[in-house]
């Protein structure tokens, strides 16, 4: 489908490496809910062997991809995944309901099936968040498909980390509407990037923090900001997941021999480093990266090292099923 002919529906994401958009559709689970539809793009070549799918953390839309999308659709042989999750961006948000990451995963394998992505080891799965709470659900759903999983700043959930005074003034003055702007914008910055980044890195770079306030504008209110619901929602999903330390067990033996990478930042303050090395504890046979100066936005601080690693993480998991006898 050529770009002009694609649906109108606005992201940040370029365009021009986009193959195809659009709605699906998700049947709920009670008949006398309202449909949801799930948002999603695809970018690069729709015939490619390396097929990633991106699933995005708490209230982002797919454009808090663009760093990745924009490297991986032009490589050659590679085609890339990225969607709104239910009540964010594109996506609407369905029956008001309690969300769980086992229904946003469920939401996630109906979009792969309407796509097509079916198959048997062949997909690289990364997760940021609450997209890697998600990513976990999906590896416990259809373990079989994933050649590599990848999961970016995120926990299994044994223990409830109440989130630091930054965060929850966050929560409550954007939740609230009583921080808009450029003013909301700084508060998300101040949690997503450490204090000496903001401090010696950004503070001293108008157009740095110009273009990370654009950047999360794109991902967070475009195509509208999101309604006070579905943020509780994706909030009540990431505080309530839990996925105890058999089932990462379980995970790792049905992954295997598929790559598995915990990466995260030494100086996140949104969810503790070390729920990164619980992950990896608990997940036999995964390799862990701490980037120790790096925040929970990663992706955005430091998005060539993390596509370097995402790019490492898919040629091993490629090359692990190569030794399959």
């Amino acid at each position: 489908m050529a770009a002009a002919d694609l649906p109108t529906l606005p992201t940040a994401l370029d365009n021009e490496s986009c193959v195809e958009k659009g709605l699906c559709p998700i049947k709920p689970t009670n008949s006398s809910h309202q449909p949801r539809h799930i948002y999603y793009e695809v970018h690069g070549d729709l015939k490619a062997s390396q097929k990633i799918v991106l699933v995005m953390g708490m209230n982002f839309t797919c454009s808090a991809w663009a760093s990745q999308v924009q490297y991986f659709s032009k490589k050659k042989d590679h085609v890339v995944l990225v969607f709104d999750n239910r009540g964010t961006g594109n996506s609407n948000a369905g029956a008001i309901e309690a969300y769980r990451t086992s229904d946003m995963a469920q939401d996630t394998v109906t979009l792969l099936n309407w796509l097509g992505w079916n198959q048997d080891r062949s997909l690289h799965l990364f997760g940021m968040s609450l997209g890697g709470m998600i990513a976990q659900e999906l590896c416990l759903i259809v373990p079989k498909r994933f050649k590599s999983a990848t999961f970016i700043s995120t926990r299994c959930g044994s223990e409830l980390d109440w989130p630091s005074k930054g965060a929850w003034e966050v929560l409550v003055k954007t939740s609230a509407k009583k921080a808009n702007g450029d003013e909301g914008l700084d508060l998300y910055l101040n949690v997503l990037f450490p204090k000496e980044y903001m401090e010696t890195v950004v503070e001293q770079d108008t157009m740095l923090k110009s273009d990370l306030r654009e950047k999360l504008r794109n991902c967070h209110r475009l195509p509208r900001e999101q309604a006070p619901i579905p943020f509780m929602g994706h909030f009540y999903a990431a505080t309530m997941h839990h996925c105890p330390h058999p089932k990462l067990h379980r995970i790792a033996a049905d992954l295997k021999p598929a790559k598995m990478l915990i990466l995260t930042g030494g100086s996140d303050e949104l969810i503790p480093t070390k729920r990164s090395l619980e992950l990896h504890k608990n997940l036999p046979g995964s390799e862990l990266v701490v980037l120790e100066n790096a925040g929970h936005a990663l992706i955005f601080q430091l998005s060539e090292e993390v596509n370097t690693i995402m790019e490492r993480a898919i040629v091993e998991g490629n090359q692990a099923f190569k030794l399959v006898p």
